[in-house]
């Protein structure tokens, strides 16, 4: 269950808290058919109240990530550099020339020279392809996170992590701002059941998959 123990609490305090209460003002006085009904009533509503949501955005969750999360790739290209990153130290070692970012309020374009950083301003990038990101909320309690490799000449998508937020329920909400927690919403972005920050991809995982650098 995806949950912040705010239902638990509930059924917890009908079980111990109203369900006692109860039964010392009108239940105990009752035959015990009709007490064993009410009481059971009373615990299926708390349920009910508790985890209608819950069990829906577990399973929803459990759809999303095992049918739609993952590293999808469309097809692969080659290429010198890419738009999306300012970190050629690292690409370099993984054989692009240049990467291409905004830097500074301007279009820049980074390269390596002698082991030194060179950065300089161009009035227009010149890779075809480039990492983007998107976030989409999706109906309900969750959203859906897009790392995207894509053609800017075609606007085709060559490549993407897909990778779902699962929000709470309305007890958990209420719960969470009364007590005033920050917290981290569960994510997944493979087949495997959503956890706080969780993550098995990055976009480091996207790029070398769809991208290679030409020889």
């Amino acid at each position: 269950m995806i949950s912040r123990g705010a239902p638990e609490l509930l059924l917890l305090f009908v079980v111990f808290i109203v369900t006692p209460i109860l039964y010392r003002a009108f239940l105990g006085k009752m035959d015990r058919r009709k007490r064993i009904i009410i009481i059971a009533f009373l615990w299926i509503l708390a349920f009910l109240i508790g985890y209608t949501d819950v069990i829906y955005i577990t399973l929803k969750a459990r759809k999303l990530c095992r049918e739609e999360a993952g590293l999808h790739v469309y097809r692969t290209v080659e290429a010198a550099g890419f738009l999306g990153d300012i970190n050629i130290d690292f690409w370099k070692k993984h054989g692009f020339r240049y990467v291409e970012s905004i830097y500074q309020h301007k279009k820049n374009i980074f390269t390596l020279h002698h082991g030194k950083i060179i950065h300089v301003a161009v009035p227009d990038f010149i890779s075809r392809y480039e990492y983007v990101r998107n976030s989409p909320v999706l109906r309900g309690a969750f959203e859906r996170q897009n790392d995207i490799i894509r053609d800017r000449q075609t606007g085709e998508m060559l490549g993407e992590i897909v990778s779902f937020y699962v929000y709470p329920g309305w007890l958990d909400r209420r719960l969470v701002g009364l007590l005033g927690f920050s917290w981290s919403p569960p994510r997944c972005d493979g087949d495997y059941k959503p956890g706080p920050q969780k993550a098995t991809l990055t976009y480091i995982d996207l790029v070398k998959a769809v991208i290679k650098p030409i020889p």
